[in-house]
């Protein structure tokens, strides 16, 4: 089974601040209301420890393996269970589109025949979760 989350917003800043932002994961607790914790650096082949808050929900810990940390781009992770239950890989990119205009795309694609069952559990949080992100990373990098 394959299940994909997709968003989008437009950001009024420079790459280079969104990717500081983003990569910044100390702060991440003082603006992100749905990554509330990660510790690990931006790095290929860093396992990562990620806590996630579901919207109105409960908190999830993660420990994914970090596959592509392009500054100002793409940074993506992946987390897995074993025996082929569950493949999640997260990615954020950062498409500039002027000097102080970016488009952050952030995501996930899902597989593996566990993820009908998660996705009913946590699906539509998880997406929720992504907006409320989207929309706190817009207000950080707009300051």
């Amino acid at each position: 089974m394959r299940k994909d989350i997709r968003t989008e917003i437009e950001i009024n800043a420079s790459a280079e601040k969104v990717w500081q932002i983003l990569s910044d994961f100390e702060n991440f607790p003082n603006w992100n209301p749905f990554v509330v914790k990660v510790l690990g650096t931006p790095k290929v082949d860093e396992i990562l420890k990620i806590e996630v808050q579901l919207p109105e929900s409960m908190k999830l810990k993660f420990t994914p393996l970090v596959l592509k940390a392009e500054p100002n781009k793409e940074l993506r992770w992946v987390g897995t269970m074993p025996l082929g239950a569950f493949r999640g890989e997260h990615f954020y990119q950062i498409e500039t589109l002027d000097e102080n205009k970016v488009r952050f795309v952030h995501g996930e694609h899902f597989k593996g025949w566990f993820v009908g069952v998660i996705w009913r559990m946590v699906g539509n949080q998880t997406e929720t979760g992504y907006r409320l992100m989207n929309e706190a990373l817009k207000k950080e990098a707009e300051k």
